[in-house]
């Protein structure tokens, strides 16, 4: 179990160092399924024109009882606006809604941090209802990545990533793991909660 959860901590260290280390190279764009188009010039924000994948590491990551889920594409919105301005606004969003935060990492076009997560919030923002065997959980937190990148018309491309860890113990008694330590795919809500902020943010200076 020791080796279990060494293993996922690693990953997770390196899922939030990875946006400081390689935020100035984003893979080609490729186009954004599913979006409405972009509005005129003059709005405070629109739709992503494209959504650029996060570029996989290619880490090879040691195999375990409870692999990590697979790294979705960034929820994606272009802002008109500054970089700083935007994280700046974001940070200062986390502190008015009192979440428990850590491990912030921030440069001038990358923010990452962890955000502590109870029990009710954790099964509201990640799904943990898809694991292989019921597992009880009594809270986690989420790794979240938020890049901003310059475009054209004085926009900004705003693209927020994020990575959830549950703990939890399983209820399986008979073929249940040992771990306490659970990766978990997010619901996406999140991540639409953050940019819905930046659209109401940006809508009202507009």
């Amino acid at each position: 179990m020791r080796v279990l959860r060494r293993g996922l901590i690693c990953g997770w260290n390196l899922y939030l160092c990875a946006g400081l280390l390689c935020a100035a190279q984003t893979p080609a764009a490729q186009p954004q399924a599913g979006t409405a188009s972009p509005a005129n010039a003059s709005s405070a924000y629109r739709a992503c024109s494209a959504n650029p994948i996060l570029e996989n590491k290619s880490k090879k990551a040691q195999k375990t009882k409870h692999p990590l889920p697979p790294e979705p594409a960034p929820a994606c919105l272009e802002v008109k606006g500054e970089g700083i301005e935007i994280q700046e606004f974001l940070q200062s969003m986390t502190r008015e809604q009192q979440w428990r935060v850590g491990e912030n990492h921030a440069s001038e076009d990358t923010w990452t941090f962890v955000r502590y997560l109870g029990e009710e919030d954790l099964e509201r923002y990640a799904d943990t209802k898809v694991l292989t065997e019921p597992v009880n959980f009594s809270g986690g937190k989420v790794a979240i990545l938020v890049r901003t990148s310059d475009i054209a018309d004085g926009y900004v491309r705003v693209q927020v990533s994020t990575r959830f860890q549950g703990e939890g113990k399983t209820s399986d008694k008979v073929l249940g793991q040992p771990g306490t330590v659970w990766p978990l795919n997010s619901r996406r809500v999140l991540e639409q909660e953050i940019l819905g902020a930046l659209q109401t943010r940006f809508h009202h200076a507009g």
